[in-house]
């Protein structure tokens, strides 16, 4: 899982003409999506970015995914984790509550956080996933409709 989250930190940055080799073991450390969310609700015992910093963290380091037609439990928790750990802990940029946030294109629309904390995004992931059927494909915008959905 950290080999996959060493992927997703390299491939959020600036596209790279350089081959990058990350090795990891090769079995999987969450076999399961319940392994996963296992991992996932973890994080929410580590310090608390605000909601719309691990939004838009998530939506940074995931947008590699965005063509993967299958998402493995490893990847998904991985995701989780990078996205947690680089999440600033003050307001986040690409968001409309940001006054400096101008969209690159007027194509492109920004997305408001919901206004409650990141680890009820977190622990609201972390349930459905561990409801997921493990035969059923996790795509990347299934995870990115998990996170900016309201928690309940």
């Amino acid at each position: 899982m950290a080999a996959i989250a060493g992927r997703l930190v390299i491939e959020s940055g600036m596209p790279h003409k350089q081959l990058y080799w990350v090795a990891g073991p090769p079995t999987p450390t969450c076999p399961t999506p319940g392994a996963a969310a296992e991992r996932i609700q973890a994080l929410a015992a580590d310090h608390e970015p605000t909601a719309a910093a691990f939004l838009a963290a998530f939506q940074r380091m995931g947008a590699s995914l965005r063509d993967d037609r299958h998402l493995e439990p490893d990847t998904v928790a991985a995701l989780f984790r990078v996205a947690w750990e680089h999440a600033e802990p003050g307001p986040a940029r690409g968001c409309e509550s940001d006054p400096e946030y101008a969209p690159e294109s007027e194509g492109e629309q920004a997305q408001a956080p919901a206004p409650d904390r990141a680890r009820d995004h977190l622990i609201h992931a972390a349930a459905v996933l561990r409801a997921w059927d493990p035969h059923t494909d996790l795509r990347w915008q299934d995870l990115l409709n998990l996170v900016t959905r309201m928690p309940r």
